[in-house]
């Protein structure tokens, strides 16, 4: 789900105008565009699951839906994004960052294509694999394309711009799919994402890619459109530098197979799977697929305006996360952040255990509100630490690879969590789920407190020495 690499202030950019003047910044933010805009559509897609399984769940709903095809459609778009990040791994060094997010753009469109048209619920199922795959393959490029073609300065603001953005579409599609049709909502969602694929067209392949594939004039030609000048003399000395790392990569290529012969490399593989994996398993996606099914409406407020609401509290937290996290230790982040969730489903567990079995509770449904959303908040809070902490363990050899086993484990976990979670409800209890997700929340606070090292504020060689010492 959330991808965020360096955090600043949009106040950089208006504090600085010469820099918000110069052709550089201009290409640069033509450039990137369509890598924000497609975390806007990730948090599109992820929040037309929960109002629209409300709504097909209903019996007079225009494609009613059943308990089974519902679990389908929340879960199936993790098998996609499993085969997304296995084809990122295979290609992203072989046809380039730009057709990559090309294609993840343009199936976003497709997915919702798909929706508008479906006459069954397999087409939704096929949509929904799509849209996986496409977020897959978003996940483990965006992050490449952003530090190659970036300058620090811009990385920097990037990468504030797209955890909001995510949070943004999150909180748009909660609100427009919880009032209009399925219909309606693929229309206006189809024409949105065909706007962000025609915003490809201002993508330029980054330098080091083609240095890399041998295209030396085609990398000085879009590294001085990125740049904004017209000479490479003005720019030679940072050019060299890109031609010397696109070099020691293509040597470490030609030694693949040596990737794991470091202790060090598999170490820090094996505790990022670990980590996603059990981060994967604490319930995120099952509680914001099936909303439907975890709020219930107030004297006040409806199911449906309880769920915007708590997509509103994500995006606000979400906000901050990006300006404030780099000041804080990753690993502190984590440990703490699992620790808050594993009480906080313990809490909502008895909540429901006490109100299903024993006696009925005043004001449960704004206590579990509370308390889910709570929840919500403070993985919003966490996942991009966990998020920058996988940056910086792995190795540049092993980044690509061991990022790719991270995001198999967390999306396989996050599918089985989803499917089974309405089965769960129903055959022994929501609280069951709660249960579970607190154990594994707790299991991971542990995995964290012995195994994890810290890596805010220490350099590679630094975090392999520790990674090694224990060998």
């Amino acid at each position: 789900m959330l991808h965020t690499r360096e955090f600043s202030s949009f106040a950089v950019i208006f504090e600085n105008r010469k820099m918000v003047k110069s052709r550089e910044t201009l290409n640069q933010v033509l450039s990137l565009m369509t890598v924000c805009l497609n975390e806007f559509a990730l948090g599109v897609g992820n929040g037309w699951i929960p109002p629209t399984l409300s709504i097909l769940q209903n019996s007079g709903a225009e494609k009613s839906l059943t308990m089974e095809e519902a679990s389908w459609i929340a879960s199936l778009e993790h098998i996609g994004k499993i085969f997304g990040a296995l084809l990122t791994a295979f290609l992203l060094d072989i046809i380039g960052r730009k057709k990559l997010l090309t294609f993840s753009a343009l199936s976003f469109a497709a997915m919702w294509c798909g929706i508008l048209c479906s006459k069954s619920v397999l087409i939704i199922y096929l949509s929904r694999i799509l849209f996986g795959l496409a977020y897959g393959v978003n996940d483990g490029t965006n992050s490449v394309y952003l530090g190659e073609n970036s300058s620090p300065i811009v990385r920097g603001v990037f990468g504030s711009v797209t955890i909001s953005l995510y949070y943004f579409g999150l909180l748009l599609e909660l609100a427009v799919a919880g009032y209009f049709s399925v219909t309606t909502t693929a229309i206006i969602n189809s024409v949105i994402m065909f706007s962000t694929f025609l915003c490809t067209f201002w993508m330029v392949e980054p330098a080091q890619f083609l240095l890399m594939k041998g295209k030396s004039e085609r990398a000085k030609k879009n590294f001085l459109w990125l740049k904004g000048v017209r000479d490479i003399s003005e720019v030679q000395h940072e050019f060299e530098k890109i031609q010397q790392n696109a070099n020691a990569e293509i040597t470490k290529k030609s030694s693949y197979m040596k990737i794991f012969t470091s202790p060090a490399n598999y170490k820090s593989v094996l505790i990022m799977f670990a980590v996603y994996v059990m981060s994967g398993s604490t319930g995120y996606y099952p509680i914001m697929s099936f909303a439907s099914v975890t709020f219930s409406s107030t004297e006040i407020l409806t199911q449906n305006q309880l769920i915007i609401l708590f997509g509103i509290c994500q995006f606000v937290v979400g906000m901050v996360t990006s300006f404030v996290i780099d000041k804080f230790n990753r690993r502190s982040i984590m440990l703490v952040g699992y620790t808050m969730i594993c009480i906080v489903h313990a809490f909502t567990a008895i909540l429901y255990y006490v109100q299903d079995n024993l006696t009925q509770i005043p004001y449960f449904p704004w206590l579990t509100f509370v308390s889910i959303t709570v929840y919500a908040m403070i993985y919003a809070f966490v996942y991009p630490a966990v998020f920058l902490i996988r940056s910086e363990l792995f190795p540049l050899s092993v980044k690509a690879v061991g990022g790719c086993i991270a995001v198999v484990g967390y999306s396989l976990m996050s599918f089985l969590m989803t499917k089974i979670f309405l089965y769960v409800s129903v055959n022994f209890g929501i609280h069951v789920n709660f249960i579970m997700f607190s154990c594994i929340s707790l299991t991971l606070a542990f995995f964290i407190y012995f195994l994890v090292p810290e890596t805010r504020n220490k350099s590679l060689i630094e975090i392999q020495e520790i990674l090694e010492k224990e060998n």
